[in-house]
């Protein structure tokens, strides 16, 4: 009859535990898709919109590479 209960009381601990993990699981997936989603919605398009900003305040990262020419010797074998 001991062995029974003890049987039955790990049973329930384990149930317990498992319920617990599948729990965290689905709440971790939310949370992952609430930061993806927030990323791709706000966070990105406002980086867009202050580089934009900046472009045309011409506070740029330097001179335009497409515009500048190469002075570099082309190598041949």
């Amino acid at each position: 009859m001991k062995r029974q209960a003890k049987n039955r009381l790990m049973d329930r601990m384990h149930r317990g535990v498992v319920y617990t993990c599948m729990g965290l699981t689905l709440w971790g997936t939310y949370k992952l898709g609430m930061g993806l989603y927030r990323h791709f919605t706000v966070i990105k398009p406002a980086y867009k919109a202050e580089e934009l900003r900046m472009l045309e305040a011409g506070a740029g990262t330097g001179p335009d590479v497409s515009q500048t020419r190469d002075a570099a010797p082309t190598l041949r074998t």
